[in-house]
């Protein structure tokens, strides 16, 4: 990996230096080393949410990643990605249901749940695609498009 972030260099960080990596992290999820840094970030155990923004340790993310990962909701997914359309249209309709206006853009749960929704479907083989505009009425404005990896 060619990272130069380091545990040490996470946890010399500011909570708003690593609020920043963070987000600028999750929004380069195609991207193995932001990956690797976001985990990071998180597994040091230190603060790296400001008040407003929605964070690991939130029940609203961990809301949000049971119904990106269960396994009832793969079909949809693989759907959505084989279609040429943003997997996330088919799982945002739950995590509205599930957190009302909890999730929005302003928290960050947009980004969260594109971000884990990314990590799902790099599990399962597939690479991002271009953004495509979200459907009338979604939270989102945009998400990723998915296509399985060549070879696979």
């Amino acid at each position: 990996m060619a990272t130069l972030v380091t545990p040490e260099k996470i946890a010399a960080m500011s909570t708003d230096a690593r609020a920043t990596l963070y987000a600028n992290c999750m929004r380069t999820v195609d991207n193995d080393d932001a990956v690797f840094i976001v985990e990071m970030i998180v597994d040091s155990g230190l603060p790296y949410a400001r008040k407003k923004e929605m964070s690991h340790g939130d029940a609203e993310l961990r809301a949000i990643e049971v119904i990106v990962n269960a396994p009832a909701n793969e079909a949809a997914l693989l759907g959505a990605a084989g279609s040429g359309m943003p997997p996330l249209a088919v799982i945002e309709p739950q995590i509205v249901k599930k957190l009302g206006n909890l999730y929005r853009a302003e928290n960050g749960g947009t980004v969260a749940a594109g971000y884990l929704v990314a990590k799902r479907l790099y599990a399962l083989d597939f690479e991002k695609g271009p953004s495509q505009l979200m459907p009338e009425g979604s939270v989102a404005r945009s998400a990723a498009t998915f296509r399985k990896k060549p070879g696979y």
